[in-house]
């Protein structure tokens, strides 16, 4: 759905019925893509794109080759949905992107642009319809195939509701410093249910995954080819530790590219973690 438009619109223009396996995924898989949806429970486009993030692992695409964060945005709650999981702190981001006029389209400059739902962004470079699988599978497989200005590791502490992060951020060669680089971190539901009672999804139960509740600041990375950051961030109370992921990101303040990402393992009852392990699969 677009701002100010019917929902028809995107139905229209957002290929929906595509389907996507790994088959085209490149053998040379440099990188752990990050993939981003912009998504509302008040949209009635949004629940396919929704359902693709979902199964993406069953389509090959496993958290060690594709991460993937679904924003929910508050400018659909209008239409008689409360969206529980929306956050204006999402919609500023997807405003962030429409500002930066660096994303492009599958379509090039014909193509869909501007605040939408269902949005999908891939690498902070390419936005499409999520509905779109064929081409957001090919789009993830360019992404894949370049190699990442960073290595990410992290540890986290748990300390009841707050978790305390240390990153450690190692660039590769020459990352382009120019660009100013940003650390974000994330902490998603590994997967929620909803039941919709009104608006355009009324009656419908959504299924979700990786729904980001809590997110960071995008933090400065200090000088050099080494850098470790801290971050505190709190869970929702009505979300267990045991049901969140958390993400970490390096991402560009002047182009929105990405320029790595890790998902950190829960490794105890209040420690995640992100090793060597995860970089030996990349």
């Amino acid at each position: 759905m677009r701002t100010g438009r019917l929902s028809l619109l995107l139905a229209a223009v957002a290929g929906a019925g595509c389907t996507a396996t790994a088959e085209g995924a490149p053998s040379a898989w440099r990188r752990i893509v990050l993939v981003e949806l912009f998504t509302s429970q008040g949209c009635s486009s949004c629940p396919p794109a929704d359902t693709f993030v979902r199964q993406l692992p069953a389509l090959g695409f496993g958290r060690d080759k594709v991460v993937p964060l679904t924003f929910h945005v508050d400018y659909w709650d209008r239409l008689g949905w409360k969206d529980p999981f929306a956050n204006p702190q999402f919609t500023k981001r997807q405003a962030w992107y429409a500002r930066s006029a660096t994303l492009r389209s599958p379509d090039g400059p014909s193509g869909l642009d501007g605040i939408y739902t269902p949005q999908m962004i891939v690498d902070g470079l390419v936005q499409l319809s999520g509905q779109r699988r064929d081409d957001a599978v090919r789009e993830m497989g360019r992404a894949a195939a370049r190699a990442a200005p960073f290595d990410l590791t992290a540890d986290g502490a748990v300390h009841g509701s707050t978790i305390e992060l240390t990153v450690r951020v190692a660039a590769r060669g020459d990352p382009r410093r120019e660009l100013d680089w940003r650390l974000v971190v994330a902490l998603a539901a590994t997967k929620a249910r909803t039941a919709v009672l009104q608006g355009e999804n009324a009656g419908e139960t959504l299924e979700e995954a990786a729904v980001v509740r809590t997110l960071s600041e995008r933090i400065p990375l200090p000088p050099g080819p080494q850098a470790t950051v801290t971050v505190k961030l709190n869970k929702p109370a009505d979300q267990a530790w045991s049901q969140i992921d958390l993400v970490a990101f390096v991402q560009s303040e002047v182009t929105r590219e990405i320029g790595g990402t890790s998902m950190l393992d829960r490794t105890g009852s209040d420690h995640f973690s992100s090793g060597a392990a995860a970089l030996r699969r990349r």
